[in-house]
């Protein structure tokens, strides 16, 4: 069966979508991409598909022959698809009632059983801030991990070494990198000087990404730093932006404590990757090596969710638990980062229902599984999925998953450390140390009787100072989210 556009997807409407709502998405899509006003390359085959969508879903018979003709074809695709796509509801049923409700869905992809891949090339570049502060242990140790992740490279891998400051520059080529003595004596050059700005170090470090990008490879940058970057947040934004639509995954490590966080989490969140908390250098090479060996076990990569919720259904939150946990934006699509050949990308997502009347079931959602698998040139890979919920007049009795109830219980207690930030920072001191204390009993209740302590400290500081430190806000943040590992919960 041919391929079979999802005009509903192209016009980000829901499938339930009334007329209206489809010409209101089409004006809107038009006036964005009407050939007069962008000459981006692809913008004009994009406004033709739009006009082509709207022909068809705003006339009603030809909508229903379009609408049996997806579904026909996305059927063949679940059945063949190279991913695995399970849906859990938090309940069985949703209580038809006249006010919005909660409902909880816990989405697990994996490799299809049977399809193998090969071991996919590397196309590594590592950024690392050589500010003045990284002076001494930072940055020796950081040299000393960066060689030791070139002399594991097989014959496909690239792999660049770029170290920034005021100024960014490219201190190990790939040609370098397969030849150990040159990548070493290129490293010893590495030296401390300047300040911290990352854009010169992220666009220098995507330019060689670029330059060698491998469309049958994994494609990934490591942004490692110590410091703040002023001035050039939203240009590096941007920049990850278009990373992600390139197919480059970005992860950071921050050093100390004295970093952005916030603005780290929203770099590496929107092309799928993550940032990881070292309150001490001395284990960044094992970091670094771990993150390597993940790249040469990637089955999919540029994994990314989209579709549309129904019209009575919104997104609130989004929480990735698998293969590593970070909260994630709260629209579609979301960028998932690379899926391991044997591992498990897991997500819930915390949906409000509203009131939803003369309906047996309610359609929450349409989703498609998207990405690329490495060695194959097929293009991208497509595994539609459809989340369906009945509607009851009585309460489900049965309790929720215990998969679920054991994410939200773990959910929970980051959201409380992240409470406790918030509230601090608008002087509400008293009311997060309460929080703080609080979370300490929980965390003790867990057995995290370290994080427990730290939560401890963090309130008695902040009765004396009216302030957090900075180490604590990463040791709580990055510890709490760290309870969502496979080692603290029970994995799929």
């Amino acid at each position: 069966m041919p391929g079979v556009a999802d005009f509903y997807a192209l016009l980000g409407v829901p499938r339930n979508a009334i007329t209206d709502e489809i010409r209101r998405a089409y004006r809107e899509s038009a006036l964005r991409l009407h050939p007069d006003r962008n000459v981006r390359p692809g913008d004009t085959e994009l406004f033709l598909d739009v006009n082509k969508a709207y022909e068809i879903l705003a006339d009603p018979e030809r909508r229903r022959a379009y609408d049996e003709e997806l579904a026909e074809y996305e059927a063949e695709l679940s059945r063949s698809g190279v991913f695995q796509v399970n849906v859990q509801h938090s309940r069985r049923t949703i209580l038809e009632l006249e006010e919005p409700q909660v409902h909880y869905l816990l989405v697990d992809i994996n490799p299809s059983p049977g399809v193998s891949v090969p071991r996919p090339p590397v196309n590594l570049c590592l950024v690392i801030d050589r500010s003045t502060s990284m002076r001494g242990q930072r940055l020796d140790q950081v040299r000393s991990a960066a060689q030791a992740i070139l002399n594991t490279l097989e014959s496909e891998d690239n792999a660049s070494i770029v170290a920034f400051g005021d100024t960014a520059e490219v201190i190990v080529s790939p040609d370098h990198a397969r030849d150990q003595s040159a990548s070493r004596a290129r490293l010893s050059l590495l030296q401390a000087s300047g300040g911290t700005e990352i854009a010169r170090g992220l666009e220098t470090g995507l330019s060689e990404l670029s330059a060698h990008f491998n469309r049958e490879g994994v494609n990934h940058l490591v942004l490692v730093t110590d410091g703040r970057t002023y001035g050039d947040e939203a240009q590096c934004l941007e920049m990850a932006d278009r990373a992600a639509k390139q197919g480059i995954t970005i992860s950071g490590i921050g050093i100390g404590a004295d970093w952005n966080d916030r603005f780290l989490d929203d770099l590496t969140g929107r092309t799928g990757g993550t940032t990881v908390f070292l309150d001490t250098p001395k284990t960044v090479s094992s970091l670094l090596r771990r993150t390597f060996d993940s790249l040469s076990q990637v089955f999919a990569s540029h994994l990314r969710l989209e579709g549309a919720f129904s019209q009575q259904v919104e997104l609130r939150s989004v929480f990735r638990l698998l293969p590593d946990a970070t909260p994630m934006a709260d629209t579609l699509p979301l960028m998932l980062g690379n899926l391991p050949r044997e591992g498990t990308i897991r997500l819930i997502l915390e949906l409000i229902v509203h009131p939803a009347a003369q309906m047996t079931e309610l359609t929450l959602a349409h989703f498609s599984v998207v990405g690329e698998i490495p060695r194959l040139k097929s293009g991208e890979q497509r595994v539609p999925v459809v989340a369906v919920c009945p509607l009851s007049k009585e309460p489900d009795a049965s309790p929720p998953p215990s998969d679920i109830v054991s994410a939200l219980n773990l959910i929970a207690l980051y959201r409380m450390q992240e409470k406790a930030r918030h509230e601090a920072e608008l002087g509400q001191s008293a009311q997060a140390a309460r929080r703080l204390e609080n979370l300490a009993m929980h965390l003790l209740a867990a057995g995290e009787r370290d994080l427990a302590k730290a939560a401890l400290s963090e309130a008695g500081r902040l009765v004396q100072t009216r302030h957090l430190s900075t180490e604590g806000e990463k040791r709580l943040k990055y510890g709490t989210r760290a309870l969502l590992l496979p080692s603290k919960s029970s994995a799929p």
